[in-house]
């Protein structure tokens, strides 16, 4: 099995926000309740609509395995029992300072307005979702419209562009040299070469990250209004909410990559259907 290199990641995270103590745990029906609440539970359960898709993040056909690597994907990203892993990581690690910080927001009628698009938008169409971001994005530009700085300043103040670049490398090397190693690919080249490749296109993958970024914004938010959004955006940019986001990245970067370790292991159980 390829070796899980998210894990430090998310030992890092903890250490440095000093929460990995067990005595600052907080109770499950708490957690569930944050999930819930933030709408962090169908975010996580909509990871299981991108790993079908899973041979798309090489740039291959995502039908390559048809129905087989859809089910196999369905299985392995099961959507309850990828929130009970959430629930038992953030029980582990989130304060109850910061779990009430995130609920109180999120809980507030500006917070229920706002979760409610995010969970409409992570369950919709990617092509449709895209499709209209695109267009919307457009306008906002002929128009010179504030809401695209703020978009910009909503993505900096809840992710690292740099951890998601490095996220999307290793479940791209584990693909791959999980497709070489079950022979379902002709690609030869070594882990650490592969890794050195794929990182060279870090410019071009950090573009499109931050266009994808701004075109689901777009999307998600397109009915609310400016001042609706520049609450938002001062909310998040509350070191508080730094820290909660920060903790909800990486449980959920550990949560996708162990998935995609378990995937890459099971991939010689699929016939391809045609030559990757």
């Amino acid at each position: 099995m390829i070796r899980n290199r998210l894990a430090p990641l998310f030992a890092f995270v903890l250490v440095v926000l000093g929460l990995a103590s067990v005595a600052q745990a907080s109770e499950r029906k708490d957690i569930r309740d944050f999930l819930e609440v933030t709408g962090f539970d169908v975010a996580i359960a909509s990871m299981q609509q991108g790993a079908v898709a899973g041979p798309a993040l090489t740039g291959e056909d995502p039908n390559v395995f048809g129905r087989q690597w859809i089910k196999l994907a369905e299985e392995i990203f099961e959507p309850d029992e990828m929130i009970s892993e959430a629930v038992e990581m953030l029980d582990a690690v989130m304060p109850e300072e910061l779990l009430k910080h995130g609920a109180d927001f999120y809980g507030s009628p500006l917070g229920q307005r706002l979760v409610k698009v995010e969970n409409e938008s992570h369950m919709a169409d990617d092509k449709e979702k895209f499709e209209e971001g695109e267009r919307i994005v457009e306008t906002l530009l002929d128009e010179d419209s504030i809401r695209i700085q703020i978009f910009r300043e909503m993505g900096n103040a809840i992710g690292s562009t740099e951890t998601a670049i490095k996220s999307i490398v290793e479940i791209q090397v584990r693909y791959l040299m999980a497709a070489m190693a079950a022979g379902v690919s002709d690609f030869e080249i070594g882990e650490e070469d592969l890794r050195l490749m794929l990182m060279e296109q870090s410019g071009q993958m950090r573009q499109n990250i931050e266009v994808n970024t701004l075109v689901a914004n777009a999307y998600a938010y397109r009915n609310l209004s400016d001042e609706d959004l520049i609450d938002y955006l001062a909310a998040l940019q509350d070191p508080k909410m730094g820290q909660v986001y920060e903790i909800l990245n990486a449980v959920q970067y550990q949560i996708m990559a162990d998935r995609y370790e378990t995937l890459a292991s099971r991939l010689a159980e699929l016939s391809p259907e045609q030559e990757l």
